[in-house]
């Protein structure tokens, strides 16, 4: 058996899935990306033979998605949680630590074959600095398309470097044609160099390369068209969708150079230099560091950008920071303090990065409050505005809500009028939409969100900013608890 495949953590691998479960932890809620992996991963748990009930038949988003990635998490999860009968609070905890587990895994594999390549000093190196950097161990837990895409990629770039190109078509083709479609201009470099280097002949890909393809798609359209209930190819729209209508920049777009001058030195921190040495000291290294700087290169030309994005390259250029840092630990005692003093500035950014996050999921706080605002056994109707729905909020979070007995209604439609929402009993609402509602509800409560960072003449010097983002109101109508025994 390939030493690619066996599971095995090593002690430092222990460390690196106990950080990302650390910050799972301190940041259980959701956003809006993750939205349908985490919907769909609920409803596969809990509503299996309904498809009815499904999240995605009601709010179906701009664009279909594939529930491929959520079907791998919501199988082990799903049956730990009927064996251990545990609420739907530590069920989606859960399906978050199971998804870590996949993408600490993957790592692992991809170290071992770095190993290979570099040896054992920078193959340890590497575990130590993606540790320390934020990003990447934060999103190893979040049900977003890119994180699953980041385990494929790692698995094709531990098979591309053991050349292992049957394996590496599979694991290549499920990234690019099921999760994310643009990985296709990160994997594409590393067959080309094997190309060009002549180290891999093209007759040898094209075939197993389209039967490969051919039995990917075969297999998860068939099950995404069930679900989705038409014939679909889910990431086809996407591409389309994002690339071809240029729709992403909907949502914001940013300067050419974002990810050279913002997104990657906040995810590679001090490994970022490091890295440019990597590539100057040896050429190895560069197999590692061109694919990367290509796949970033080519990205940019996107309007709509975010950090995640290019979180991919952060891996194959640590290798080259890896590769640059092994060495230097060994030169001595004031060698090993600057390290070690490197290590604690990424602790401190690490920290920053930390409190932000756990400040950007108010809807989450607020909708565990409103829980407490009312019996389960009481009819109950519930507004989630249109910020809480995408700060925090998800069915995961719903108490009070069983299939077959609906006490509380839990209503997130969007445009709804103010009068419609008056009827609500609970509102989860932005401030500046409370006013509407002064004469028939009450506050309860206000939920706060990231508004930036302050810096101070006193410790801890650098505080975090925040705002009013989520108002929790009350009805001033009284209600009558309804006995479910009774009923």
């Amino acid at each position: 058996m390939s030493d690619v495949i066996k599971f095995k953590l090593r002690k430092d691998e222990l460390v690196m899935l106990a950080v990302v479960y650390f910050y799972l932890m301190l940041c259980p809620f959701n956003k809006v990306e993750e939205s349908f992996n985490t919907q769909a991963i609920h409803d596969m748990i809990y509503n299996t033979k309904y498809l009815y009930y499904y999240d995605h038949i009601t709010f179906p988003g701009s664009v279909p998605r594939t529930f491929i990635g959520a079907l791998t998490v919501a199988l082990p999860t799903g049956t730990i949680s009927y064996l251990t009968q545990c609420s739907k609070t530590v069920t989606y905890s859960l399906a978050r630590m199971v998804l870590g587990l996949y993408v600490v895994w993957s790592f692992s594999t991809f170290r071992r074959a770095v190993k290979k390549v570099f040896g054992s000093p920078t193959a340890n190196c590497l575990v130590w600095i993606t540790c320390s950097q934020f990003h990447f161990m934060f999103y190893a837990s979040r049900t977003l398309p890119n994180t699953f895409g980041m385990c494929c990629l790692l698995l094709s770039t531990a098979y591309w470097i053991n050349k292992e190109w049957e394996s590496f078509l599979w694991c290549s083709g499920f990234g690019v044609l099921i999760f994310r479609s643009e990985l296709v201009i990160l994997l594409g470099p590393m067959l080309l160099l094997e190309l060009l280097s002549r180290k891999l002949n093209l007759n040898e890909l094209i075939t197993p390369g389209l039967q490969t393809a051919g039995i990917i798609l075969i297999g998860c359209c068939s099950i995404d068209t069930y679900l989705w209930r038409y014939t679909v190819w889910p990431e086809a729209v996407v591409l389309y969708y994002n690339t071809w209508l240029n729709k992403s920049s909907d949502w914001g777009t940013l300067p050419l150079l974002w990810y050279f001058y913002s997104a990657l030195p906040r995810a590679m921190l001090l490994a970022l230099p490091l890295a440019v040495v990597g590539c100057l000291k040896d050429r190895r290294v560069l197999n590692f560091a061109t694919p990367a700087l290509i796949f970033v290169v080519l990205y940019s030309l996107l309007p709509h950008k975010e950090l995640r994005f290019v979180l991919y390259a952060v891996p194959l250029l640590n290798v080259a920071a890896a590769h640059a840092l092994s060495p230097i630990w060994n030169k001595g005692s004031l060698a090993k303090l600057v390290v070690l003093g490197g290590f604690a500035a990424h602790f401190l950014c690490c920290s920053l990065f930390l409190s932000a996050s756990y400040h950007n999921y108010p809807g989450g706080p607020a909708f565990q409050a409103l829980h407490e605002q009312a019996p389960c056994s009481q009819n109950t109707t519930v507004y989630i505005g249109n910020y809480a729905a995408q700060n925090g909020v998800s069915r995961f979070g719903e108490r009070c809500e069983s299939l077959f007995e609906r006490r509380w209604n839990y209503v997130k439609t969007e445009n709804l009028n103010v009068e419609t929402i008056k009827n609500f009993d609970l509102l989860l609402v932005e401030p500046k939409e409370a006013h509407h509602f002064r004469k028939t509800h009450s506050v309860v409560e206000k939920f706060h969100a990231y508004a930036g960072l302050k810096f101070s003449k006193e410790p801890p010097f650098v505080l975090t900013k925040k705002k009013e983002a989520v108002y929790l109101l009350k009805t001033k109508r009284t209600k009558k608890t309804v006995d479910v025994r009774n009923s």
